[in-house]
């Protein structure tokens, strides 16, 4: 048999949001006692226990609703900052063009796709085009250099010609060999010096490239630099930021430095690139999941601070600009409050008031509870039984 939940939740939306529960005294008893003395107590909870919501045990099961006892604990000053992510140093190359002509891509060969080192990302040939094929310029400079040799090597032995223009003779046929033996038959090959993933290409299939042209960057993507811009004004506390989160402008997530071998390489005493700014420098190992190039909002993480209340930030709900958390009083039953916030690291938040240690928080979820308050009912799902 299958319910409509968003039938049920049409109905129960008529009802009113706040319900007694927590502040209850009634036993399971008295339920059964006589309708009318029940719902005349029932009218009278209602009434004494305003502002309480509730939450079944079987709905914040289905829906994911779990909670933590608040405890004081450590937490670190924060300065939220914006920030860059780069590739570190030596961890990304620029293919360029070793010959002009025009470039034939590899059929595979797209942004984001892996390269092992020496791969081929296309070849270039200066075929069909005026001026001829680089290759084939080779070729006759190697063939004219070499009879050039083979005719006055005969007239040195026999004292005919000097040392000097012998040496030159040979000298032009060796360079001339280098040029023509580095160039492949089809065209010279633009090849990664090293393994890694196509972040960037800088030319289209067919296109014309110049010798020493850029055609693609390709980065390991292993180690990555976070640089954060630390305002002026707060140089005096740049020694004790030595670690920080960051969260992406393309991801929800916070990442936590700690957590991914992150250690800072660099902090300038004065301003340099950007003026009022002095920048700090982070390197980290890379998941996969971090993509370099990116802005950042950047936490950088100072002093330790003692006995704080601390929350995840999925735990903070906020209407018109004001912020709340759920508590839980039983079982089936939650009370939302006000809080005041203090600093956060994108994963944290120190709250200043509105919980108490031994406080059982809302920390998943809490969008659930908050519907449930603002509707009087929980939007469901299609359901089989």
């Amino acid at each position: 048999m299958k319910i409509n939940y968003l039938s049920i939740f049409a109905a129960l939306s008529m009802m009113p949001a706040i319900f007694a529960c927590g502040g209850s005294n009634t036993s399971t008893d008295a339920h059964h006692h006589d309708h009318e003395m029940h719902d005349h107590e029932g009218e009278h909870e209602h009434e004494h226990a305003a502002g309480e919501i509730e939450f079944s045990h079987e709905q914040a099961e289905r829906f994911g609703v779990k909670t933590t006892k608040v405890a004081k604990t450590d937490f670190n000053e924060v300065l939220s900052v914006s920030g860059r992510i780069d590739p570190a140093q030596g961890d990304q190359v620029t293919v360029i063009a070793r010959s002009s002509g025009v470039i034939r891509l590899g059929r595979n060969v797209v942004v984001g796709s892996f390269v092992n080192q020496g791969g081929s990302l296309g070849n270039i040939s200066a075929q069909n085009i005026v001026g001829g094929d680089q290759n084939e310029n080779a070729r006759i400079t190697y063939e004219t250099a070499r009879r050039e040799l083979e005719r006055i090597t005969p007239l040195y032995h026999d004292k005919i010609v000097t040392q000097k223009e012998y040496n030159a003779a040979k000298e032009a046929f060796e360079k001339a060999s280098i040029a023509y033996n580095s160039h492949s038959p089809a065209g010279s090959v633009a090849a990664s010096p090293i393994a890694g993933t196509i972040t960037s290409l800088l030319v289209a299939d067919g296109d014309y490239v110049e010798t020493g042209a850029p055609i693609a960057v390709v980065s390991k993507n292993t180690r990555l630099i976070l640089r954060a811009d630390l305002p002026e004004r707060y140089a005096s506390a740049l020694p004790k930021f030595t670690t920080a989160t960051f969260k992406p402008t393309y991801s929800d997530t916070a990442f936590d430095l700690r957590e991914m071998g992150g250690r800072r390489v660099s902090a300038a005493t004065a301003a340099t690139a950007t003026p009022g700014y002095i920048p700090i420098a982070f390197e980290f190992t890379n998941d996969g999941k971090v993509v370099p190039g990116s802005y950042a909002q950047v936490f950088l993480i100072g002093s330790v601070k003692h006995d704080c209340i601390v929350a995840p930030i999925e735990a903070i709900t906020e209407e018109q600009g004001n912020f709340f958390v759920y508590v839980r009083l039983d079982e089936d039953c939650y009370m939302k409050n006000p809080v005041t916030l203090g600093m956060n690291d994108g994963k944290q938040v120190e709250v200043l008031s509105g919980i108490k240690e031994g406080d059982d928080l809302v920390t998943t979820g809490a969008i659930m509870i908050k519907m449930a308050a603002n509707a009087g009912a929980v939007p469901g799902h299609d359901h089989n039984h």
